[in-house]
């Protein structure tokens, strides 16, 4: 598979291993959409199933890693599509026309590490209220326990009194 893309992407893939017996695949996010394509298109690949997206967040200066994991029904294989973004903009193609399934997968994504999926026909809320504030799954987000906000109501029995 390496072989494969390589002669398709050049030196665009950054890198190539095997995990666990799944090939990843590292490239630039201008040519992730292109590679997923190619993944579900090429007969040989026939990545017609994706399985899921997701962030990593790698801290300021490693900014975000957006991972999708693809899997051909017909070849019975495994394909995981990195790319790196930026952390001060972090902006990334969607691929939810590509497979609708990433769709949700792109929106979960948004709100947990605040990454934007460029192109996203719904890009809303899908867990979290809209009055939320932060991104739950960023190293930077505020743990509770971490951090003591003032009660925003008053406190049991000390009710203002109607006048």
């Amino acid at each position: 598979m390496e072989a494969r893309l390589r002669a398709r992407f050049g030196d665009d893939v950054l890198a190539f291993e095997d995990q666990h017996g799944h090939a990843v695949a590292t490239v630039p996010v201008e040519r992730y959409r292109e590679l997923v394509t190619f993944l579900r298109d090429e007969p040989e690949l026939a990545c017609d199933y994706c399985d899921f997206t997701t962030g990593v967040d790698l801290g300021p200066e490693g900014g975000f890693e957006v991972v999708t994991h693809l899997h051909s029904t017909t070849h019975g294989h495994d394909v995981r599509v990195k790319v790196r973004i930026p952390h001060d903009e972090p902006v990334c193609p969607t691929i939810s026309d590509i497979f609708a399934g990433a769709n949700w997968h792109e929106r979960e994504t948004a709100e947990m590490f605040g990454i934007a999926f460029e192109g996203h026909p719904q890009p809303v809320n899908l867990l979290l209220s809209e009055p939320f504030e932060g991104h739950p799954l960023r190293k930077d987000f505020p743990l509770m326990t971490r951090e003591a906000k003032p009660w925003p109501g008053a406190v049991e029995g000390e009710e203002e009194e109607e006048e």
